[in-house]
């Protein structure tokens, strides 16, 4: 199960099954087109360097201020709410249809009442919420009550904004949602040829106004020109995405001859490009706007990662651990009676240690936090991982757990196994030991971790245990390369 890329093959592997049905109409990054876009985005960066925030493992540049909610979203405590699956824009560059109404969901569930989701949202801690759609005001009778109803039951303990293209947020509607105690409107001005007409109508009324645009690359001058308009009428952030390919708009994209990147997302590389432009332009020109580019590998990254920890801590046992890129990791190790006796005593005082000793196979699971206080556990180690997920109802595919909301809805978490039980040998455990403790921090590749642990010694299996590691353990910086 592939959670975080590591390495080039394998994610054009990945892109050529995800993409199959279009692969060969997309016009594909060659070497040189990486060579170039890499030194192009090199020079952009450095030339940002001094003027903007690098964030979530330098995936998500900033200049300014960063909105509240998008700090929410990278810190991994917000739920996005999709009120409909309708819209009454066009945009080509949209990565789905978006013509049928349906009930109100995420991550898999529906919600028919207010009350269950904002229970939801109460049970896992989230502490940032949004509203989309398709478009929110299409459904408005459904979006207003869900609104009101996040902000009665948590006020400013939820931080709560919406996406709209704007083309049906009529000042009425829009005091409506003031009233319920929407925080933030979130607005696509290319669904309106880039007229901040509908912008203008919520500042003032909504706390913060926020333009949230896919960078469209020849819209690049258009966008330039704009962004001092948008200050001077009150905007607070502009938030630019990378264009996604997807089965729905490949065609659409593929006709304006753009170079498709290779990654867990297939990803336009001009994009990216447009967005580190109007950023180095704003940071120049001293413009007191808040600008951030949301790319696609940040999204792979932090989004997923923020709900797959959501889930783990409600399904890991006390002895387990939760994993950078939010995967359960269990550990074992063989005990004889004097090493079972230390990790006891040393559990029954506490400090967050804690084991369990399985009679039948000999073996004691542990955390993390007992291999620094028992000398000699994990000389023989064991690994594992395991995928958290939540589904609406048993599947009956994996270990779950129910879950009832206090509205009466029950929802399932489920644990999967993500890796097979990994056998680690001396040199490999002392190196597994020392990666993850406290002030270490993974290695992006497997060259790296050779390099540093080179008593390990390479080999294809040693290989093939360490990149299941690797890809279960870190997230890696940067953004993404072109390849």
């Amino acid at each position: 199960m592939q959670l975080t890329e590591l390495d080039h093959q394998g994610l054009v592997e990945k892109t050529r099954q995800e993409c199959a049905s279009f692969y060969d109409r997309l016009r594909w990054i060659t070497p040189a087109d990486a060579r170039r876009f890499d030194r192009e985005r090199r020079e952009l960066l450095d030339a940002l360097s001094l003027q903007a925030f690098f964030t979530f493992n330098r995936t998500k540049p900033y200049t300014r201020r960063l909105s509240p909610g998008c700090r929410l979203c990278g810190e991994g405590s917000w739920s996005c709410l999709f009120i409909n699956n309708i819209c009454n824009a066009r945009c080509f560059y949209c990565p789905s249809e978006q013509q049928t109404v349906d009930e109100p969901g995420t991550n898999t569930l529906t919600f028919r009442r207010p009350e269950e989701y904002v229970d939801y949202l109460e049970c896992f801690g989230f502490t940032g919420a949004s509203i989309s759609g398709g478009e929110p005001f299409m459904t408005f009778d459904k979006t207003l009550p869900f609104a009101a109803e996040i902000k009665r039951r948590f006020q400013d303990r939820v931080y709560l904004w919406l996406y709209t293209n704007g083309i049906l947020a009529s000042s009425d509607r829009l005091a409506q949602l003031r009233d319920a105690g929407l925080d933030e409107i979130r607005f696509n001005i290319g669904a309106v040829d880039y007229s901040l007409e509908h912008v203008q109508r919520a500042v003032g009324v909504i706390p913060h106004v926020t333009i949230e645009i896919p960078a469209v690359p020849e819209r690049l001058d258009l966008l330039t020109r704009l962004i001092p308009e948008m200050r001077e009428r009150g905007v607070d952030f502009l938030n630019l995405h990378q264009i996604r390919c997807t089965a729905f708009n490949h065609s659409r994209l593929a006709s304006r001859g753009y170079t498709f990147v290779h990654g867990p997302f297939c990803g336009v590389a001009e994009s990216e490009l447009a967005a580190l432009k109007l950023m180095k332009y704003t940071a120049e020109e001293g413009i007191d706007l808040g600008v951030n580019y949301c790319s696609l590998i940040y999204r792979h990254r932090f989004q997923a990662r923020a709900f797959r920890y959501r889930w783990a801590r409600h399904l890991k046992k006390d002895y387990e651990d939760i994993t950078g890129t939010g995967m359960i990791r269990s550990m074992s190790a063989a005990s004889g009676p004097a090493l079972l006796q230390r990790a006891r005593e040393v559990c029954a005082a506490g400090q967050g240690a804690e084991a369990s000793f399985l009679e039948r196979t000999g073996r004691l699971f542990f955390s993390r936090a007992l291999m620094d206080r028992v000398e000699g556990l994990g000389r023989d180690l064991r690994v594992s991982y395991h995928f958290p997920s939540i589904h609406p109802g048993v599947t009956y595919r994996n270990a779950f757990r129910e879950i009832r909301l206090g509205s009466g809805k029950t929802v399932v978490l489920e644990r999967a196994p993500a890796t097979p039980e990994i056998e680690l040998g001396a040199e490999e455990a002392a190196a597994f030991r020392t990666l993850t403790g406290a002030d270490t921090a993974f290695p992006d590749d497997l060259d790296a971790l050779f390099r540093l642990f080179p008593g390990i010694g390479r080999t294809p299996a040693a290989e093939e245990r360490w990149k299941a590691i690797l890809q279960a353990e870190r997230i890696r910086s940067e953004l993404l390369e072109y390849y």
